[in-house]
């Protein structure tokens, strides 16, 4: 359990770790939370939005959110994906639109808001860099 004055928001993306400290970053200023629950799989938002959806992993995913809502009381949620994602080889067009859809999907496994929608991308001034581009 966390202790008390400890705050908390959830990430829902892939588990390639150039992408977790700019989304923890980006979720500590957006919703004014310290910790990230970070609920991960190679390519989540790219299995999210397949027609035949593995049950199993919706059931995790949701057993997940649960626990940081209820349990952390998360004050957000971001789902997010990243340029050159090896789980989920597609454009940054189709990449950016299975988050759009992927944030419906969350959306119907919790009745909870915020939740935003991410694009990891590599910055374009410093491309050791990476950036969030909400989508």
């Amino acid at each position: 359990m966390s202790q008390i004055g400890e705050t908390f928001f959830t990430t829902i993306g892939c588990m390639d770790g150039r992408a977790q400290d700019v989304v923890a970053e980006f979720g500590q200023k957006k919703f004014g939370a310290e910790f990230p629950d970070t609920i991960t799989e190679a390519g989540l938002v790219g299995k999210l939005v397949q027609e035949n959806i593995d049950q199993g992993l919706i059931d995790s995913i949701k057993n997940k959110l649960d626990i940081s809502l209820q349990k952390h009381h998360s004050k957000g949620i971001i789902v997010h994906g990243h340029q050159e994602c090896a789980g989920n080889p597609v454009s940054d067009e189709k990449h950016k639109d299975d988050i759009r859809k992927s944030v419906r999907v969350i959306q119907s496994l919790v009745n909870f808001s915020p939740i935003v929608g991410v694009f990891v991308k590599r910055f374009s001034k410093n491309p050791s860099k990476w950036e969030i581009e909400e989508v």
